[in-house]
């Protein structure tokens, strides 16, 4: 009896030590998992400080930063980050944190993200878009592309043609449009809804603009007056007074201008948009009118799609925009005031409360216009771009 009992007790204490053999498995490694998860997690937050790392460099250099190999945080982890440039104003950051350091790590974790330039989104979807001063058209004057115009009939129409005016695409109107001229190739649609017209934040371009620095013109008179053979750059920069450019300088944009004056090119001079923006675009901005003549020239990026210098008029005058003689390949906006083009004038999108056409003026729209980005340039704010965090690997 005493040996049944002696037995028992020994089965029972096997049971006993192997389900505590399991249970101790069990909670050994519960306790690695949770170890591994903190580290895993720590190994996360080192990446993200390279991340956050990089962006400070990008914005300190301008954009010149290539990355950096095991910098140490505390003494507990290192990051190493790569920078992989997409185009001039977007770059793809990867970081890498490493538990404790990447010679011999516990846990490591990878992030990438892809950071851009902030820029502001404005959609041209119309070669012309008017608002309720109406356009008209004459002499030959062309729009290759499609039109909207806000303004009720009234002492004229809509959109009013003339002597042999051209509209290739589609042409809008709340009102009603002329006819024979001009003539529309696309589809009329009158009695059409007043259109949603492209905003600008004025105030933003104007403080980006000065953050570079304010010239008085008054004081520095040669400064605003870039005349005669030769090159100049300008921007990020605040004019106080009129800007001119004239008689064969070429001018490079380098960043947004505000011009609290008049703004004015001509005689063969010509303002290009620096090529490192690639396909984003930047601003002029003027309080004043602004007048393009004698073979004044705004060129845009030789990118593909191409970045265009947008031309910003806050003038509630009729001739707020003037272009005439040739002219220039940008955007130009003046929803306060009107815009006149002339003489073989040609521009790539136009906005303005009233347009008026003739001698043969055309626009050519470009489609990506659509979808324009305008940004401070290369110098600007790097920001992560939206939906691009991701991680890349794990331990």
């Amino acid at each position: 009896m005493k040996g049944q009992i002696l037995v028992i007790a020994i089965i029972f204490l096997a049971v006993v030590m192997v389900l505590s053999a399991s249970l101790f498995q069990r909670v050994a490694g519960f306790l690695r998992f949770g170890a591994n998860t903190t580290l895993r997690e720590q190994a996360t937050v080192a990446a993200e400080a390279g991340v956050e790392r990089a962006l400070w460099q990008l914005n300190q250099t301008a954009g010149g930063y290539s990355g950096e190999t095991n910098t140490a945080i505390g003494s507990t982890a290192t990051f190493t980050v790569t920078i992989t440039n997409k185009a001039s104003s977007l770059k793809t950051i990867t970081s890498t944190g490493y538990i404790p350091d990447g010679t011999n790590p516990k846990a490591k974790r990878t992030i990438k993200v892809d950071a851009l330039i902030s820029a502001e989104s404005i959609s041209f979807r119309y070669a012309v878009q008017v608002g309720t001063g109406g356009i008209t058209m004459s002499n030959s004057a062309t729009v290759n592309g499609s039109v909207y115009s806000n303004k009720p009939d009234g002492a004229t129409k809509s959109i009013q043609g003339y002597n042999s005016s051209v509209i290739t695409g589609d042409a809008w109107a709340v009102g009603t449009i002329s006819t024979p001229d001009p003539w529309v190739q696309g589809v009329k649609h009158e009695n059409q809804p007043a259109s949603q017209m492209p905003t600008i934040d004025y105030q933003y371009w104007k403080d980006t603009a000065a953050a570079g620095g304010t010239t008085d013109c008054s004081v520095t008179p040669t400064a605003c007056n870039l005349s005669g053979l030769g090159s100049a750059t300008i921007g990020p920069q605040k004019y106080l007074g009129n800007l001119t450019i004239s008689n064969s300088r070429i001018v490079t944009m380098q960043g947004p201008v505000y011009v609290t004056g008049n703004f004015s090119i001509s005689n063969s001079a010509q303002l290009n948009l620096d090529n490192s923006f690639g396909s984003a675009g930047t601003v002029l901005i003027v309080d004043g009118t602004i007048n393009v003549s004698n073979t004044g020239l705004f060129n845009p990026t030789n990118a593909n799609p191409k970045g265009y210098i947008l031309v910003v008029s806050t003038s509630t005058a009729p001739n707020a925009v003037a272009i005439s003689n040739q002219g220039a390949t940008a955007v130009f906006y003046a929803l306060e005031g009107g815009a006149q083009l002339a003489n073989t004038a040609q521009v790539s999108a136009l906005v303005a409360n009233t347009l008026t056409m003739q001698n043969s003026a055309t626009l050519n729209y470009d489609s990506g216009l659509a979808s324009a980005q305008f940004s401070s340039g290369p110098g600007g704010s790097w920001q992560i771009k939206k939906g691009t965090y991701r991680f890349t690997s794990g331990p």
